[in-house]
């Protein structure tokens, strides 16, 4: 079974509704490290687009190897990380700021893709393969022809109205961002990558508590300078009161 068998409207139906799964899941899961409601993404919309992009490309890279698991995962696991790299680099040439960061783990290539996040791509795609795929089969196999023609362009309109509002206020708002102070521009650019990418708040935590430690250095350096002086001074006053 490969993708070819599906219909382009079945074909659009899995693409949207992998995208809402996607909305879904980062959205609960940011929400609940935050402990505040936050809906996750680059569109406002409840979707995420590369979710979409990347479960079919699984199925259809993946499922010729549907019976070697080994194959499934490495395969998995070297498109999903191709994937992320080519758009987190094309976000990057657009807008000028980075999407998600994974500074914080070891092992990364500028930080865009990591050793770790392509493990667990490879896990993804054989939950995606063995799991994932049986129910999606029977659901597009089940549901109205009308419903799944209905639902494709009622999400593929609200999608491309979302995007062109969207990048259209990403433009604006750097244009706005030019014109506050320094302070206020951070604050906001901020909040904006916390909701599309968690991992920014994390760099800059770390960032905070190398500077500490960077600041209780210096000041122990200085009461170091500080303690030489006295003992110099005692010294020269001893010399003083010898001679």
């Amino acid at each position: 079974m490969t993708l070819l068998n599906y219909s382009t409207e079945q074909l659009l139906f899995m693409f949207f509704v992998f995208c809402n799964y996607g909305w879904i899941q980062e959205s609960i899961i940011e929400s609940l490290y935050h402990k505040r409601v936050i809906n996750r993404g680059f569109l406002k919309g409840p979707y995420i687009p590369i979710y979409g992009v990347g479960a079919l490309l699984i199925l259809m890279v993946c499922l010729p190897f549907k019976e070697n698991g080994f194959a499934v995962y490495f395969v998995g696991l070297l498109s999903c990380t191709v994937l992320e790299y080519f758009v987190g680099w094309l976000m990057e040439t657009l807008f000028h700021k980075q999407f998600w960061d994974y500074s914080m783990l070891r092992i990364t290539y500028k930080n865009r893709i990591s050793l770790l996040s392509s493990l667990f791509w490879g896990l993804l795609a054989l939950f995606m393969v063995y799991v994932l795929y049986g129910f999606m089969d029977w659901l597009v196999g089940t549901a109205d022809p009308i419903f799944m023609l209905a639902y494709d362009i009622a999400m593929g309109t609200a999608m491309i109205v979302d995007t062109i509002i969207t990048v259209s206020s990403q433009i604006s708002l750097k244009e706005r961002l030019k014109k506050l102070p320094y302070d206020k521009a951070k604050k906001i650019m901020t909040e904006k990558f916390i909701q599309i990418g968690g991992a920014v708040m994390k760099r800059r935590e770390r960032f905070n508590r190398l500077f500490a430690k960077m600041k209780f250095s210096v000041d122990e350096n200085d009461e170091d300078e500080f303690d030489d002086e006295d003992d110099t001074d005692a010294d020269n006053e001893e010399n003083i009161n010898e001679g």
